[in-house]
């Protein structure tokens, strides 16, 4: 769309008409009058300025997201609940196709009985409280009512952790019991329904041989969740088979857009979602409330061991790498400071990183005001062997690569409480996660008890106060009817 220019029409009834066609008289009544200025200071105007009238722009510019960069949450089937405990039943087989269906005869068949199995989902909370005060809503507003303004923008906060969590949520991140989270896809999808494209970026034959698992477990999938950089490395790959008609139009465009892709089992459409994406995370601040997040880890260890599951071996581009790992503690306040960056032994030899782990362990700080529910865990790429010196927290050389329930809360403890963790390699850094499956109400649904609603607090001094809550929860039929790309690289990059 091409707007009209700014010009003086524009002014119309303004002081300002008339200036571009004014003589000399003009420009010299003009230079005698009060000059306007162009600065801005707090301090008391003098002069002309003091008679200027401010200009701010109508319309609110907003620098964030927006309703539109939301995706599973509107396509996902809401069903209501009736308690905070949610059961279903399942039902995994018709009976056990081992069994001969053939007879002689005048024969009895052989009994053969279908396979049920009830599973459960508990309902989680979600919810922010907003407020404006009094006098707030007394002064004449830039942007509309400000209640309801930050009403809508309170709603726009919550729906932005609900779509996180819809991917990321695991109710497993607690140190005992169940933490508040809901299960997300992440957990809730079979384990071995995923394909490891191991720092790869996507392909066209990634998608259908993700099809064709899905419809070996008698699933039409329908929808493909991705992020903005393995949707455009894919469509870079159709460049070379792309083709513009010359002489090219007036009007012509270049450039392609991938909306959906045809596969044996389906056209499966193409969801971009901001919100799936692990970019680079600077983890040198708090994040949350400094006086309820939890107390920084004291310190951990990272001890290379050779194995049969390591995963290190795993498009590195050397047989002899360090990484460096920072962790920080976590409940759902908010995460803590890092732990000092931690250099790791070199993992040396001919391809070295096959059959290798990284054994680690999480020590509380001896000084523990809050404790931990869980610990996140990021590491480096692989750095070269003659690294001395691990990037320091700020450089956003760190990404997320594990979560682990903390399994001791008190001071000076280790997590684990006996052994290792192993860092498998199972997630490389800096690499990203896809979904694909069917998006239909019997194998998907988000039940919920509230929808997002809005609940008025007491009034108890010269303030609104309110809450905008949400309660629900997951639920995955069937789980074998979706899976993931895990380790998807980008292009370009190894």
């Amino acid at each position: 769309m091409i707007y009209p220019p700014v010009g003086l029409g524009s002014y119309e009834g303004s002081a300002m008409q008339g200036f571009g066609t004014g003589n000399m008289e003009g420009v010299q009544q003009l230079n005698k009058a009060l000059s306007a200025g162009s600065g801005y200071a707090l301090s008391e105007k003098v002069g002309g300025s003091a008679l200027r009238v401010e200009s701010l722009e109508e319309s609110l510019k907003i620098l964030t997201y927006t309703a539109r960069h939301f995706k599973f949450w509107p396509k996902v089937y809401k069903s209501p609940a009736f308690s905070t405990v949610e059961e279903y039943n399942q039902l995994l087989s018709y009976g056990d196709d081992g069994y001969g269906p053939f007879l002689r005869e005048g024969e009895l068949p052989l009994a053969n009985d279908s396979q049920y199995q009830r599973r459960t989902q508990l309902v989680k909370f979600m919810g922010t409280t907003r407020e404006i005060t009094h006098p707030a809503t007394l002064v004449h507003p830039a942007h509309g009512d400000l209640i309801a303004l930050e009403n809508q923008n309170g709603i726009l906060w919550l729906l932005r952790q609900i779509e996180i969590f819809l991917f990321k949520g695991n109710s497993k991140l607690a140190f005992s019991g169940e933490s508040e989270q809901w299960d997300g896809l992440d957990s809730l999808i079979e384990s071995d329904m995923f394909i490891d494209l191991e720092g790869a970026p996507t392909q066209e034959a990634d998608y259908e041989e993700s099809s064709n698992l899905l419809a070996e477990n008698f699933a039409y999938p329908t929808d493909i969740f991705l992020g903005f950089r393995p949707m455009s490395d894919l469509v870079k790959t159709m460049y070379p088979r792309h083709r513009v008609q010359l002489p090219a139009p007036t009007d012509g465009r270049i450039g392609q857009t991938v909306e959906s892709i045809v596969t044996q089992a389906g056209l499966l459409e193409f969801n971009v979602d901001r919100f799936i994406e692990r970019p680079p995370i600077a983890v040198g601040t708090v994040r949350g409330p400094a006086t309820l997040v939890p107390t920084a880890p004291g310190s951990m260890a990272a001890v290379p061991a050779a194995s049969t599951i390591g995963e290190f071996d795993k498009n590195q581009g050397s047989s002899d790498a360090k990484y460096a790992y920072v962790v920080t503690a976590v409940n759902r306040f908010g995460e803590s400071l890092p732990t000092a960056p931690l250099l790791s032994a070199t993992l040396t030899g001919p391809n070295a990183q096959a059959g290798w782990v990284i054994n680690l362990s999480i020590t509380n700080s001896g000084a523990m005001q809050t404790p931990p529910e869980y610990f996140n865990v990021y590491r480096t790429v692989a750095l070269k062997s003659s690294t001395v010196t691990a990037p320091t927290v700020a450089s956003r050389a760190y990404s997320l690569v594990a979560q682990i329930p903390a399994q001791t809360q008190a001071a000076g403890m280790t997590t684990p409480l006996a052994g290792f963790i192993p860092d498998k390699n199972r997630t490389m850094p800096f690499t990203e996660i896809i979904y694909i499956g069917e998006m239909t109400p019997q194998v998907v649904t988000f039940r919920q008890l509230a929808p997002i609603m809005k609940l008025d607090l007491a009034v108890l001094a010269p303030a609104y106060r309110w809450m905008i809550l949400l309660y629900g929860c997951l639920i995955l039929f069937a789980p074998r009817k979706w899976m993931r790309l895990l380790n998807v690289g980008r292009l370009g990059r190894s």
